[in-house]
């Protein structure tokens, strides 16, 4: 679970995951300058460390987490480890690395991606990206006339060949 907002503040010395490494799960530490959101966010609130950074606070640095401790050095610490291999920051001394917070077992050398469905792209929309209306199938063959006086035409007549004919008419009289 993320830390909420009452937990942070500025200097607060945390571990955010970067926009760029939400897909690795790579985790950066630093100190807070800013807190950017309002309010608790479920995928964490999102701060400004004091070299700049902008992410997520997945977990607040301790000296067990943290390479460098706050006294020690403001640069920020990127650990390599996935997200997944780390333990959750649950403090009741058990090992939480073998669940991901859904309760779904983890196997090492997974990432976020493995558990993400791909959309399902429906045939009936796909089909009618590439159908043209008969408005537009008119106005590419009478470039020369008003859209306006097509829209016209298709209202007068029932078919698309009849509203052609028209058409062709008034472009050769």
């Amino acid at each position: 679970m993320v830390p909420l907002q009452k937990d942070l503040q500025r200097g607060t010395p945390v571990n955010i995951i970067l926009k760029a490494d939400q897909r690795s799960g790579k985790l950066t530490s630093g100190q807070i300058q800013d807190i950017l959101t309002r309010g608790d966010h479920p995928h964490g609130i999102k701060v400004r460390l004091s070299d700049g950074q902008i992410g997520r606070v997945q977990s607040l640095c301790s000296d067990t987490t943290s390479v460098a401790s706050s006294s020690m050095s403001l640069e920020p610490t990127v650990h390599n480890t996935p997200i997944n291999e780390r333990s959750s920051g649950v403090t009741d001394g058990a090992s939480h690395s073998s669940q991901a917070p859904t309760g779904i077992p983890v196997q090492a050398g997974t990432n976020l991606m493995d558990y993400v469905k791909p959309s399902k792209t429906s045939r009936t929309a796909s089909h009618k990206e590439t159908e043209k209306s008969p408005q537009e199938q008119l106005e590419k063959m009478f470039p020369e006339l008003d859209s306006g006086l097509i829209a016209a035409i298709l209202d007068d007549y029932s078919t698309l060949e009849a509203a052609e004919g028209v058409l062709g008419a008034l472009c050769r009289g």
